[in-house]
């Protein structure tokens, strides 16, 4: 059933596409948000991956395929955002000053409570640690899938998920301390930047 009603390059059938964007846009977009940490940005490559599903979409043998595709276009698509030169200088410019953006950020998570700071601190990541923690603790893939998705060795996602995981816990005992030293000062203190 599923590949009688799928996609075929250049001729969707419309009800079955609308029904995957309705279905599929949230994830993608949060992909695509973990990856750039923007909102038009992650907006026009969610655009992109769409299109590229009405034009090229292969035969999906399930909804995993359907999903795992979108995923790994989706993270092409960033690469590609960021391979181009002004994206690389901006890239530069963070990583010189992360702080620059950090306020901005936290506007960007719309999650409240202790959720949304999670979320803004995973933001706070360098790149190439946001999407493997993304894919694994929100969307629950194995480090042996999310290797498969990304194209990288299980090793190296299990590396990136371990730097990840020292940079945030760095980061909430650093505001652990923040918040003691606050409080013994009669100020609650929880710091925006982007310090990991």
């Amino acid at each position: 059933a599923f590949q009688r009603n799928g996609l075929r390059r250049m001729n969707v059938e419309e009800e079955r596409y609308i029904e995957i964007v309705t279905t599929y846009s949230p994830m993608v977009y949060r992909v695509a948000l973990h990856d750039c940490r923007n909102h038009a940005d992650a907006e026009d490559i969610m655009q992109n991956v769409f299109l590229r599903l009405y034009r090229f979409g292969p035969r999906f043998d399930s909804e995993e395929h359907l999903r795992r595709w979108l995923i790994q276009v989706t993270v092409r698509e960033s690469r590609r955002l960021f391979a181009k030169p002004f994206r690389k200088r901006e890239e530069l410019f963070e990583e010189i000053d992360p702080n620059v953006m950090a306020a901005g950020r936290r506007e960007e998570t719309s999650d409240s409570g202790a959720d949304g700071t999670i979320l803004a601190d995973v933001f706070c990541l360098p790149r190439k640690y946001r999407v493997v923690i993304y894919l694994y603790y929100y969307e629950e893939y194995s480090v042996r899938e999310i290797a498969d998705i990304l194209g990288k060795k299980e090793s190296t996602v299990q590396t990136e998920l371990w730097r990840a995981r020292q940079k945030l816990k760095q980061k909430w005992k650093g505001e652990t301390k923040h918040e003691t030293a606050g409080k013994k000062a009669g100020n609650k203190t929880r710091s925006d930047d982007c310090t990991v």
